[in-house]
């Protein structure tokens, strides 16, 4: 009988042990874990891409005369951060933040907020930048829209129910600031000018950088309008890029321009566009004319800062022509001044 019993060993009690307790380690390791992922879901970071210039990805507003006014509450003065307060069931993929610099004003877009909701919920913080705000209800969602008093860079998180905005000084954020413009001309010149512009910013991809995109291929922009946006953001580096309708059709390639009267020492003008045209003719394959003295009624004339034009080539050659219009050569075009721009970064201000 007694073989039909086994006896239970000091060493099997420890190994059972040792199982359990490993099972509860498990156990607490994976609610751990749970309660983080939920968390960190909860307060999920919204960034609005430092190198995006498209101004169009929110429903424009209806202006400063704003279908309901948004009150704002000023606390915590000094620090730079307005709150706004959001839906509790807003989750980050329903807040779409876009910077119009041009407009100096910031729009977000919230898909999932209620009709009524900021008639009862106020931002607060530090609202000193901010002139006005406003909401209004739209087919994708509420929109609130704020005037800014300047051009600011924002930093964007999302904490549970509320949505931070950290307003920043563009050069406190980036090293060199490039304003990028279209030259003025026909139709079919400023959609090319344009579309390479679009290229740029994923050509160049660098942290250090921001771009600034003057308008749209839609939208005109006046010389002084341009002028007062290159003070203000107080921008290291103004480039103008164009295509020309040449009255020799058989002249071709890549030409630069310059203002010759307003001489910069170490980097200027001359060097800019030097730097520029030549890596636009590398990227390219294309050949290049050489530099030019801007002309009188250029907007070169009126920079204070390195300011250069390149004319990406001639409508009037049929060669050139067939070239501008594919979407490859454009890539080109957009790599050769993205490597121009990465260039001066590293010279002169890295």
């Amino acid at each position: 009988m007694s073989d039909m019993f086994f006896e239970r060993r000091p060493e099997d009690i420890g190994e059972k042990f040792h199982r359990s307790l490993t099972l509860v380690w498990w156990v607490f390791l994976f609610v751990g874990s749970m309660y983080l992922m939920l968390v960190t879901a909860e307060r999920k970071t919204i960034v609005i891409a430092g190198g995006s210039y498209e101004q169009g990805a929110v429903e424009e507003s209806s202006g400063s005369e704003w279908e309901h006014r948004l009150e704002l509450e000023s606390t915590l003065q000094g620090t730079g951060v307005f709150v706004i307060p959001l839906d509790k069931n807003t989750k980050a993929e329903d807040v779409v933040v876009e910077n119009c610099y041009m407009d100096r004003s910031l729009h977000i877009l919230l898909k999932s907020a209620k009709a009524g909701f900021y008639e009862e919920h106020a931002v607060q913080g530090d609202v000193a930048a901010i002139r006005s705000a406003g909401w209004e209800e739209q087919r994708r969602g509420v929109l609130l829209t704020f005037e800014m008093d300047g051009v600011y860079e924002y930093r964007t998180s999302m904490d549970q129910d509320m949505l931070r905005i950290e307003v920043c000084d563009p050069h406190a954020l980036y090293r060199l600031l490039v304003v990028v413009d279209a030259m003025d001309g026909s139709i079919a010149q400023t959609q090319i000018a344009w579309e390479v512009l679009q290229l740029i910013p994923a050509q160049l991809n660098h942290d250090n950088i921001r771009l600034y995109f003057t308008g749209t291929e839609d939208e005109e922009i006046t010389a002084e309008e341009r002028l007062a946006f290159v003070e203000e953001v107080n921008a290291d580096l103004f480039l103008t890029v164009g295509v020309a309708e040449r009255e020799d059709a058989g002249q071709y390639g890549i030409c630069g321009w310059y203002n010759e009267a307003y001489f910069i020492p170490q980097f200027g003008n001359v060097e800019f566009a030097d730097i520029v045209t030549r890596n636009v003719t590398i990227a390219s394959g294309n050949r290049a004319i050489g530099l030019k003295s801007a002309e009188a009624d250029s907007i070169l004339q009126d920079m204070r800062i390195p300011a250069a034009g390149v004319d990406l080539g001639n409508l009037n050659n049929d060669q050139e022509r067939v070239l501008l219009v594919q979407e490859s050569y454009r890539e080109k075009l957009a790599q050769g001044i993205a490597e121009a721009i990465r260039e001066v970064y590293t010279n002169y201000y890295e």
